[in-house]
């Protein structure tokens, strides 16, 4: 089986790629795989915040504002070592018509990134 890497400016949804090294015999010494979560984390918060995602908001209870809850949270977990905190690129804007068909798929590849991260986590926990 060959895998091809996306190039990042192919997607809006992040992932952890090969290159990554999320793989047990490095999760330990190598930075790059909590630093690739860490980022990936902090760049769906900007996703479901931005206009994509506005006609969902609602009060502090609803399952969006719980969502973004849980990604701030997750996100503060994830401790890495020297990686300074930035804005990252913005969300592009999108028109009316196309957000329900962008929800879609930013939602499903969170729920993706979101499998494959616990996976990492869960291997990691398992070994140490």
């Amino acid at each position: 089986m060959h895998l091809v890497e996306e190039k990042p400016s192919e997607d809006l949804t992040p992932k952890i790629r090969c290159s990554d090294n999320c793989d047990p015999d490095k999760l330990g010494s190598d930075q790059s795989c909590l630093r690739r979560i860490h980022e990936a984390l902090r760049r769906y918060r900007a996703l479901l915040g931005s206009d994509v995602f506005d006609e969902l908001r609602g009060p502090a209870d609803s399952p969006m504002a719980a969502l973004q809850g849980a990604l701030v949270q997750l996100t503060s977990l994830v401790q890495i070592g020297s990686f300074a905190e930035g804005s990252g690129t913005p969300p592009p804007h999108s028109q009316p018509w196309e957000r329900p068909l962008i929800q879609h798929r930013i939602l499903r590849q969170l729920c993706s990134f979101s499998a494959v991260m616990a996976r990492v986590f869960a291997h990691s926990a398992a070994t140490h």
